[in-house]
């Protein structure tokens, strides 16, 4: 089958299926495009910030796409591309987008707060502690990987006889000598990364405080992009990959604390018109590759359950967890609810940010299968993403395989060296995956901080202060319990923001220093994926609080959490086979396991007291 086909028809599927489906949801769950949103009723100018719905579109997809469309398709095409691009589409329409809905909406709904104060809501502070923990867990996974993938990312290199250059070349910085020559692609990308987030608050500074026109600061975005690019490509930078993960750390941990416009709109809404242009280039680049390509030799099969199992493990779950952001992703809904509702200027725009930035996302993923299916062959595939299948001792390297495979289809389609090309597809890589860190550790501090205000709220450092003219509130709550001398002085510390990303960034490191891209990914997608499971299960809940049917939400969070759980049994498994030198990651995934039963039997509890309370059950 045409690639260029493939895709075609599966974008079709994707947004015509997307556009009936949405409006169906909207209409089940009472969307009302006149009610004033949080980010109107508690603009405060830090978290809550009224902002025009394409500048919150470009940051929500920014900062939910990462790496993980990118990533996940190219591992889990060591089973072939069909079952990948048939989970794509159908788990991005039915499961992934009704997801990042049903947690965009509910999070506007309930004040801009995130799912786990919706959770205690609705099953109490016991299972919000659980539920918040694991969020931690999950989020610190989420940043230790893409931190893990942007450390190498910034590093990679290709040997100087696959990248097709003349020996006199000086487009790349080259190491080595003699048949060990590699050509560095990552300095390009990191001078790019550097520039754009030097210049991202003068962005910030111009739509949020001077109001200027979002299509002037489209302009300047993508101005501002190719001048960074320009700057890699004649200052390229090299460093080593602890080094970039400790600058990143740096990084995320100053833009966790301060405003949002600051760095992470800001930053976000520069880096997604690279995005934009990079997809438009990716989708240009498929058709005329598509058209050009000769025979195929050595393609990747469209079906290959036996290499599939030998690198992933079994069909079910690896192939649906391997995925991950490409047809489900439990992040986004920490990114709903975390800085995207607060920003929301209407519950329409709840719809078309978080229902069709998941679309968007599996169409990137579409387009990920695609190129790898024109620019990788079988054989070199393997090599770069599952060594140990073609019998070589490396580590596994997807983003090389990805970089590669456009470096190999722009060659098809334009005669461009591979290198080129490869540049290209790490530059839009890395694009993704830095938008995300800085997201998903800042959502990471909201959770640390949801966390003390829940352990803490009886003392009067953390006691929440009673309504304006509310004459029964002395009467009705309990005095806050004085606190002084070290104890005061901690929990005084715990309200600062440096101290809470700090803890954040601290956590990320602790994983991302575990194991690498592939070790890492498992364990990650896997709690992804359960999350977004519970987050489903969570909003079927809300919505039979809201007299709504909840059947579109209840059934793919059947089927995430069985999913979810087979490949909880799988990992710890694999873990089990070698303790210490997974120790790290068996820690999380027990931890997670136990969480996860804690809250399965709460859950039941608080079934059988309704059940018992109505003498039936709520439908």
């Amino acid at each position: 089958m045409s690639p260029l086909l493939a895709v075609a028809a599966a974008a079709v599927f994707l947004w015509s299926g997307g556009l009936v489906y949405a409006r169906f949801l909207a209409r089940r769950i009472g969307e009302t495009p006149g009610r004033p949103t949080p980010a109107i009723r508690l603009n405060d100018g830090r978290d809550y910030v009224p902002t025009p719905t394409p500048v919150v579109f470009a940051h929500h997809f920014a900062s939910i796409a990462g790496a993980g469309p990118i990533i996940g398709p190219v591992i889990a095409l060591a089973f072939g591309w069909l079952p990948a691009v048939l989970w794509i589409c159908f788990g991005g329409i039915f499961i992934g987008a009704v997801h990042d809905y049903l947690a965009t909406y509910m999070a506007v709904r309930e004040d801009g707060q995130s799912v786990a104060t919706i959770a205690r809501r609705l099953m109490g502070k016991g299972v919000f502690l659980a539920f918040v923990f694991f969020l931690i867990v999950s989020l610190a996974l989420v940043c230790a990987a893409f931190l893990n993938l942007s450390a190498t990312a910034l590093t990679s290199m290709l040997p100087f006889d696959r990248v097709e250059m003349p020996e006199n070349q000086t487009l790349f910085r080259v190491e080595g000598t003699g048949p060990d020559r590699q050509v560095v692609i990552g300095g390009v990308a990191s001078m790019s990364v550097i520039v754009i987030t030097a210049l991202a608050p003068l962005l910030g500074w111009m739509y949020i405080r001077r109001q200027v026109a979002v299509w002037k600061c489209s302009l300047l975005a993508i101005l501002l992009c190719a001048v960074s690019i320009l700057i890699g490509v004649y200052r390229p930078v090299a460093l080593s990959a602890d080094a970039w993960m400790i600058l990143l750390s740096i990084y995320v941990l100053v833009a966790a604390g301060v405003p949002v416009w600051i760095f992470l709109q800001s930053r976000d809404f520069i880096n997604v018109h690279m995005l934009y242009v990079g997809m438009a280039a990716l989708g240009v680049t498929l058709a005329a590759a598509a058209v050009r390509a000769p025979a195929p030799v050595d393609p990747l099969p469209a079906l290959d359950i036996a290499g599939g199992e030998a690198a992933l493990g079994n069909f079910w779950p690896a192939l649906f967890i391997t995925i991950a952001c490409g047809a489900v992703s439990g992040f986004h809904s920490l990114c709903a609810g975390g800085t995207t509702c607060k920003q929301l200027v209407a519950e329409t725009a709840a719809r078309r940010v978080g229902y069709f930035g998941m679309i968007l996302e599996s169409f990137l993923a579409l387009c990920v299968v695609a190129v790898m299916m024109i620019g990788a062959r079988q054989a070199t595939y393997l090599a770069d993403v599952h060594p140990k299948l073609a019998g070589a001792t490396g580590v596994s390297n997807p983003i090389l395989g990805f970089a590669v495979a456009v470096g190999t289809a722009g060659k098809i389609a334009f005669g461009a060296p591979v290198a080129v090309g490869a540049l290209a597809g790490m530059i839009l890589l890395e694009g993704f995956l830095v938008t995300t860190l800085d997201t998903a550790v800042r959502l990471t501090r909201y959770l640390i901080e949801e966390i003390w205000r829940a352990l803490f709220d009886r003392y009067d450092v953390f006691a929440a202060p009673a309504p304006a003219g509310d004459a029964t509130a002395p009467a009705t709550a309990a005095a806050p319990i004085p606190t002084r001398g070290a104890f005061r002085t901690i929990l005084k510390a715990l309200h600062l923001y440096w101290v809470n990303s700090g803890l954040a960034v601290a956590l990320t490191l602790l994983f991302a220093l575990s194991g690498g891209v592939k070790a890492l990914w498992g364990i990650f997608a896997t709690c992804n994926q359960l999350l977004a499971a519970m987050v489903l299960f969570l909003a079927s809940v809300w919505l039979i609080r809201q007299g709504r049917r909840c059947l579109f939400a209840a059934v793919p969070a059947v089927l995430m959490l069985a999913t979810t759980v087979a490949s909880l049994i799988q990992l710890l498994t694999r873990y089990l086979e070698a303790p210490k030198e997974n120790a790290t990651l068996l820690v999380a995934n027990l931890v997670v396991m136990g969480i996860l039963a804690y809250l399965l039997a709460a859950g039941v509890r608080l079934a059988l007291r309704r059940r018992s309370d109505t003498g039936g059950v709520a439908g």
